[in-house]
């Protein structure tokens, strides 16, 4: 359920809390047009088929993962979900840069890396001083 929380009601609340419904780019225009829609957060239902196969599917993947044994009693899992304490929402201070943030700010160059040579030297100048 944590997960389903994650991706579907508090991330969602996360991103409005950034772009709320009502608002708008540099140009005055609303931000949630054409092809972006505002989406709304949804609030985990037991008794929703389609909630229930979410978490009955990411559970089982996960025990499937790790070797554990899996669960496709959906009653039972929405039993186990009903019984289930979930961490209040808490929001998260975030800040998301758009391509308007970015067309004011010149690129930083990125740090050049050390060749694979160079690196595997140094590596081995380590392990040498460790084991001596």
């Amino acid at each position: 359920m944590e997960n389903f929380n994650s991706y579907y009601d508090y991330g969602i609340k996360d991103l409005l809390s950034v772009f709320p419904a009502d608002h708008k780019d540099k140009e005055g225009m609303a931000f949630w047009s054409g092809p972006k829609r505002a989406p709304s957060p949804i609030k985990f239902d037991s008794k929703n088929a389609t909630h229930l196969s979410f978490v009955l599917s990411y559970a089982n993947l996960i025990a499937l993962a790790l070797g554990i044994p899996e669960n496709r009693d959906s009653t039972a899992v929405a039993n186990i979900a009903n019984g289930t304490e979930v961490a209040p929402y808490v929001a998260k201070k975030i800040h998301v840069q758009t391509e308007e943030d970015k067309e004011g700010e010149e690129k930083q160059p990125e740090p050049e890396a050390p060749e694979d040579e160079e690196l595997t030297a140094g590596f081995l100048k380590e392990l040498d001083t460790l084991v001596t």
